[in-house]
């Protein structure tokens, strides 16, 4: 695979798995959870929600660096992602953003505890993937 292919499977993976882990230091020790993600199919940029109420916003606020994990499934190709994460509340992303499902944990768009959690990459390797003799690593920075 070349690079301009490498990086339409990463793209295809993130349009394809929105379920991943995403991982925060709680002090000096990794944390991890699942979130749903959403891509921008123009970059590479991931966007999750939750509340300003949680401890992943208070981990991110303390230490902006995250880990994601996306795809896979046993034999499947996946990305392990390296990021710089970033809270949000501006009114248009959340609306664009917004989806029913997440009345379990939020009372509406309008929610004032409603918050949008932005990844920007700064690695991303792809893994597992059947065309690659390994890892295939893209920088960001």
């Amino acid at each position: 695979m070349d690079e301009l292919q490498i990086k339409s499977e990463i793209k295809r993976i993130m349009g394809e798995h929105r379920l991943g882990t995403l991982t925060t230091m709680k002090g000096d020790q990794p944390f991890s959870r699942y979130m749903i993600f959403r891509n921008d199919e123009e970059d590479y940029i991931l966007y999750t929600i939750s509340s300003k109420q949680t401890e992943k916003v208070q981990d991110i606020e303390n230490n902006n660096k995250v880990h994601v994990l996306l795809g896979g499934g046993l034999g499947n190709p996946f990305i392990d992602i390296v990021a710089v994460a970033t809270i949000h509340d501006e009114k248009e992303l959340k609306d664009r953003l917004w989806h029913e499902n997440f009345l379990k944990y939020l009372t509406g768009p309008d929610d004032p505890n409603y918050i949008v959690i932005r990844c920007e990459p700064k690695f991303i390797r792809l893994l597992s993937h059947p065309d690659l003799d390994g890892p295939y690593t893209i920088s960001f920075t």
